[in-house]
């Protein structure tokens, strides 16, 4: 099979890290003028872990905003503040050895980490239901959560990743597009060659997977570059992909029971968007598919106005 190639807006969004000048100069110009809802910046601790997050906080439904490998929580500074004009409830952390979350030695396959998030909605009292987004291996973890907690999810939304053990997995693994699934799976060989690189190799790596590099400006290489240094954070990062055996065994026994929830895939037209509402079908009864032209596989920063818009259009209404 061929596979295609209370805080202001600004330092919540830009994680302390980085200005609102930086992440303006990042942004489309149509996502930069979107009105500046608040969000707070928070950390706590939910089984053993102290997680970093970002929330916004209204009346309609609770959006969970899951990142993926290569990002942090930064990656939905466009998509966020959209989310939160509209009058949605936002939650964004970093997740499990990510970011300025928590980066302990184990607990990385997704239906743990998905435990994880779940507690944290929990913990900050953000109500029964929510609408779970996540990208990459966020996307992994959304549905995760999904399978697990089932009364507890409203919609599910996939960004751009295949769901370990789900058909076509086998052939997604033998192909050229996935070559860093086995160079990162391999325990302390990938960290050994690329820490003090980071900045180098994720500059790299994002352009690689995109179709509009240009979202990645040297501002926002330079956020990720700092995260990805953090001690633990490459082998917290790596641990993900290290679990793919044991996610495949659990989705292969959430999937037989198919989610009856509406699903959505969101794939970048250069990457999984071909694919990806099939690849959903066998885990869930109502999918729909959204391709993003002019993105890769980091859709979000890509061509965030889109994203979004695709999102807006699924959710439940917020008002």
């Amino acid at each position: 099979m061929k596979i295609p190639t209370m805080l202001n807006l600004a330092a919540a969004l830009a994680l302390a890290t980085t200005s609102l000048t930086a992440a303006a100069q990042a942004a489309p110009a149509t996502a930069a003028a979107v009105s500046a809802p608040q969000i707070i910046e928070g950390k706590t601790t939910v089984n053993g872990v102290r997680y970093h997050y970002l929330l916004h906080k209204d009346h309609g439904p609770v959006v969970v905003l899951l990142h993926g490998w290569g990002s942090t929580s930064y990656m939905w500074r466009f998509v966020m503040p959209k989310l939160s004009a509209a009058g949605y409830t936002v939650l964004a952390p970093d997740l499990r050895g990510f970011g300025d979350t928590d980066k302990p030695q184990a607990g990385y396959d997704k239906a743990n980490v998905a435990r994880d998030i779940q507690a944290l909605v929990a913990a900050l009292q953000l109500g029964a239901k929510v609408n779970v987004v996540g990208h990459d291996m966020g996307g992994m973890v959304a549905y995760a959560y999904a399978a697990q907690f089932r009364d507890q999810v409203q919609t599910l939304a996939i960004l751009d990743v295949p769901l370990p053990g789900i058909a076509p997995w086998q052939d997604i693994l033998g192909s050229d597009r996935v070559w860093h699934f086995k160079f990162f799976g391999n325990r302390d060989v990938a960290e050994r060659l690329i820490v003090d690189r980071e900045k180098a190799f994720f500059s790299w790596f994002h352009n690689s997977e995109a179709v509009n590099a240009g979202a990645f400006t040297d501002e926002v290489e330079n956020v990720y570059a700092r995260k990805y240094s953090a001690p633990g954070a490459l082998r917290g990062g790596f641990e993900y992909y290290r679990a793919f055996p044991q996610d495949a065994i659990a989705n292969q026994e959430f999937a037989k029971v198919k989610l009856t929830i509406p699903v959505l895939g969101i794939g970048g037209a250069g990457s999984f968007g071909p694919i990806i509402g099939d690849h959903l079908k066998h885990v869930a009864d109502r999918v729909r598919a959204v391709q993003i032209e002019g993105a890769g596989h980091w859709v979000a920063e890509e061509q965030p106005d889109a994203t979004a818009d695709a999102l807006l259009k699924f959710l439940p209404a917020a008002r």
